[in-house]
């Protein structure tokens, strides 16, 4: 399968490939082998042959659309099929009541909405330290706050529900 990535303002071409044990990933046409092991909703481990790996962390922003942290670093993701004709294409955000969940365990630092307060795709929610680093949580699709189940200084796990918007 073969995917445009729209990474920070730059389109790399990926491929991917599923192998017996593994994946071949295609980058800038430089294949790399890897294994991605689950470990829980938003969270996996990327394994290479010669013993690097990397833990990974995702938050689905919106359709197509992603956080990525990965090794102390984050990006930005937006996949498009190479068919695909123009960068704006693709649909926004779901729509309907969702659930925003933590990507991992960290402990909340800050909240930047209230019940009924009325959000935008990609508007900050939250921010959650995890791995010494904080990291913007984000609304999935447009919509309002129906409730905030954290609060700062909270200590979360992976997969938790922080805030619920409709």
């Amino acid at each position: 399968m073969r995917w445009l990535v729209d990474l920070d303002g730059r389109v790399v071409e990926v491929g991917v490939r599923r192998l017996e044990q593994g994946f071949e990933v295609t980058l800038g046409g430089v294949a790399h082998q890897v294994e991605l092991v689950a470990v829980r909703a938003g969270l996996a481990g990327l394994f290479f042959p010669d013993g690097r790996s990397f833990a990974v962390a995702s938050q689905r922003l919106e359709r197509n659309r992603f956080r990525l942290l990965l090794s102390q670093r984050q990006f930005e993701v937006r996949l498009r099929d190479p068919h695909e004709r123009a960068p704006g294409a693709v649909a926004g955000g779901r729509s309907g009541p969702h659930q925003v969940k933590a990507p991992i365990p960290g402990r909340v630092v800050s909240i930047a909405v209230r019940a009924g307060d009325e959000v935008q795709v990609g508007q900050a929610l939250l921010v959650l330290e995890a791995m010494k680093m904080e990291n913007q949580i984000c609304a999935e699709a447009l919509g309002r706050v129906q409730e905030v189940l954290v609060s700062p200084g909270v200590t979360v796990e992976g997969g938790q529900t922080l805030v619920v918007v409709a």
